[in-house]
């Protein structure tokens, strides 16, 4: 079983502000999809339309559970983790890969429209260079992105809900995620983010 949804989740930055809101009627019934945290495993299973790809242990997620499915018209791989038999964890991490690194940029930037439209602006929309030396134009950030200097994130405080956005790469490689968890039922996921954050992102 793919480990990216469970990587990204691991390695966000925690934001704490509280952001106003508007909400549609779905987000009072559902936190991810059809889902609301807390959910058992087998409740989650009767919601999900897409492909069954597989489930299984993921430290430090007792149970994952993926599915191959569709978000905004892109291919996606769809987890949802969960810790003592109650959803905490949930996200897409897209799967479509692109000759021009720069087409991964505009996905995330179509994807950051969708959940701007849901949630509001973000709470946080930030470009982390790791390579303060390979900065480059906004142009040529898709290259920047695969090459491992830069790190395209925004994120979202809905109630119950944080969302995070991620563009990153290496080796040439980009890889978008969207992870949704829990703000209450998820302490591990945010006591790692915490210690993240402390050592240097």
């Amino acid at each position: 079983m793919k480990k990216s949804l469970t990587t990204a989740a691991l390695s966000l930055l925690i934001i704490c502000a509280a952001l106003p809101a508007a909400y549609s009627a779905d987000e009072k019934t559902h936190d991810f999809r059809k889902t609301r945290w807390g959910m058992s495993p087998a409740q989650v299973k009767v919601t999900e339309a897409g492909t069954f790809l597989g489930e299984g242990p993921l430290p430090p997620y007792d149970l994952a559970i993926t599915y191959k499915g569709k978000f905004e018209g892109s291919d996606v791989e769809i987890g949802y983790m969960f810790n003592a038999d109650k959803l905490v964890l949930a996200g897409y991490a897209f799967t479509e890969r692109h000759d021009d690194n720069a087409l991964y940029v505009k996905d995330y930037e179509k994807i950051k429209a969708v959940l701007t439209k849901k949630y509001g602006p973000p709470a946080q929309d930030t470009e982390v260079w790791t390579d303060e030396t390979k900065k480059v134009e906004p142009k040529e950030f898709g290259n920047a992105v695969a090459g491992g200097a830069l790190v395209l994130q925004s994120s979202w405080n809905a109630p119950r809900t944080y969302v995070f956005l991620t563009l990153k790469g290496d080796d040439g490689n980009a890889t978008l995620s969207a992870l949704y968890y829990s703000s209450e039922l998820n302490p591990l996921a945010i006591e790692k983010q915490l210690q993240d954050t402390a050592e240097g992102y």
